[in-house]
């Protein structure tokens, strides 16, 4: 798996390295991709492999940037939801 297309890391480096999945979870969904035309996120989004957050948060990161914590109402909603995704993940292993 290549780790950059110009200066900017591809997204499926992006969830390797942060440990949101293994490098066999990005080669199945790079196959689908390829049949399918979809986004890489999306498939591993609709696949259970990573959250919609963990996604929003990869993608920032793609580009140097950090996603702001959440302030007000709902705060810290995106890191709950982080969190029971890898729950949910780390029990079906």
């Amino acid at each position: 798996m290549h780790e950059n297309c110009g200066d900017r890391p591809l997204l499926g480096a992006v969830l390797v390295s942060h440990g949101l999945v293994d490098g066999g979870e990005i080669d199945e969904a790079l196959l689908a991709q390829a049949e399918s035309g979809r986004q890489l996120g999306e498939i591993l989004v609709d696949r259970g492999a990573i959250c919609r957050p963990e996604l929003d948060r990869a993608i920032a990161g793609q580009s140097g940037l950090d996603l702001a914590e959440e302030a007000g109402f709902g705060s810290g909603l995106r890191a709950q939801i982080e969190r029971r995704h890898r729950l949910r993940r780390d029990f079906r292993i």
